[in-house]
């Protein structure tokens, strides 16, 4: 211990950029040997009576201009920090002493500046390495939100990173889905289709682990949240498994499973997500209503419903229900919208509604929508082109010619 408040004795008092340096990288390699029984010896020499302020020492040192000397004091200050033997659901505070308060403020606004601006190559690894010790603490993931660290955050989550530094990302945002603040911005952000795409692309296994295992803590999060609120099936957490599920995590997860995976964390994150999308699909496939206000307000998109056989089977006699509303609402966006994802929806309907109704033709002849989907054949957006073309094949041949059309 006394060795260890010379250290930060020397730090105090010298000004020797080499003295400062070979101090840290020592502090450093300690803390990364000795793990926690190593922070929590430093935790008691930099603390109490004659300690001396250890933490505005080390935020000193970021304000010096090399880099080495500003990694290694954002490493030792964020092992420091980060030091409260309580996992991450806890609450515990930090800061009851106002100098400490202050220190957590002004470092993570210096973290969160280095990820908006980067002031070295190895930023952005120091930077979310850091991050990924402190936010184990409730009241630093509230001062990371306030600071608008998510967004920050955000930028940098890509599964090109190497994989340590992605590992770090997505605990980092592991971490923070235990505060419901967070889990409401990462929401507002996007951050479970990036993780999706992380989970997608994954070939590590704690890669892959801790990302599954955000994307089910945001869940359960939006879930608790929900409880006894007048919100149901419109809730924030259905709205986020609708996007799931359109953005292929099921698939993704499909696909994983192939691999053989022993991690039982890994394996019991695939099954509860695996469940509740299973779940979500089931919703879905059963709302006409859902897809009758899309159609109805004109404007379509690539949702989870056009998609899903299940609910082609299951609702297609509703498109002739109530004097053909629906087929006349897809009509007339075939023929008066500009929208060119609202057109290649409306092509694809029409052609899965000719597929799964006997007698689909004749009521689409009335409405005179073949050709206005042969005119779409010449639209200038290619996708545009390609599902009018497919559409026009399902308006022109009969029901056995198309099933022996898919099978050559």
């Amino acid at each position: 211990m006394l060795y260890v408040q010379a250290f930060f004795s020397l730090l105090r008092s010298i000004a020797s950029e080499e003295v400062v340096q070979y101090v840290l990288a020592l502090l450093e390699d300690m803390i990364k040997e000795g793990g926690s029984p190593v922070v929590s010896l430093l935790k008691q020499a930099t603390t109490g009576q004659g300690s001396g302020d250890t933490c505005a020492i080390l935020l000193r040192m970021l304000q010096r201009p090399d880099w080495f000397t500003k990694e290694k004091a954002a490493f030792v200050l964020s092992s420091l920090l980060s030091f409260s033997g309580v996992g991450p659901g806890s609450s515990s505070s930090l800061g009851d002493d106002p100098s400490t308060s202050q220190s957590l403020h002004t470092f993570v606004e210096w973290l969160c500046n280095e990820l908006r601006t980067p002031s070295n190559d190895r930023s952005e690894q120091t930077t979310i390495t850091c991050l990924s010790l402190l936010l184990k603490s409730m009241e630093i993931r509230e001062i990371f939100l306030k600071s608008n660290g998510v967004g920050c955050l955000c930028a940098h989550l890509a599964p090109s990173h190497r994989t340590q530094t992605l590992y770090e990302c997505c605990l980092c945002f592991w971490l923070l889905s235990f505060y419901s603040g967070a889990v409401n911005e990462m929401v507002h952000l996007n951050v479970p289709k990036k993780l999706i795409e992380v989970v997608r692309q994954a070939n590590k296994e704690k890669v892959l682990r801790v990302a599954l295992m955000c994307i089910e803590n945001v869940l359960k999060c939006l879930k608790e949240a929900g409880k006894g609120t007048a919100e149901d099936s419109d809730s924030k957490y259905s709205k986020l498994l609708s996007k799931l599920l359109e953005n292929g995590l099921n698939k993704a997860i499909a696909t994983q499973r192939m691999n053989s995976y022993n991690d039982e964390e890994l394996l019991s994150s695939m099954e509860w997500l695996e469940e509740k999308l299973e779940q979500g699909v089931k919703r879905e496939i059963s709302s006409f209503d859902k897809y009758a206000d899309e159609v109805l307000s004109g404007t379509l998109d690539w949702t989870l419903l056009h998609k899903q056989e299940k609910f082609w089977k299951m609702n297609v006699n509703n498109f002739v229900a109530k004097d053909c509303a629906i087929l006349k609402a897809l009509a007339r966006i075939l023929e008066s919208s500009t929208d060119e994802r609202s057109l290649q929806v409306a092509c694809h309907d029409i052609g899965q509604f000719v597929s799964h109704f006997p007698h689909g033709r004749g009521y689409l002849r009335s409405l005179k929508v073949k050709p206005m989907v042969m005119k779409l054949m010449a639209h200038p957006d290619p996708e545009v082109q390609k599902q009018a073309l497919m559409c026009t094949q399902k308006l022109m041949l009969s029901k056995d010619s198309l099933d022996l059309l898919s099978l050559s």
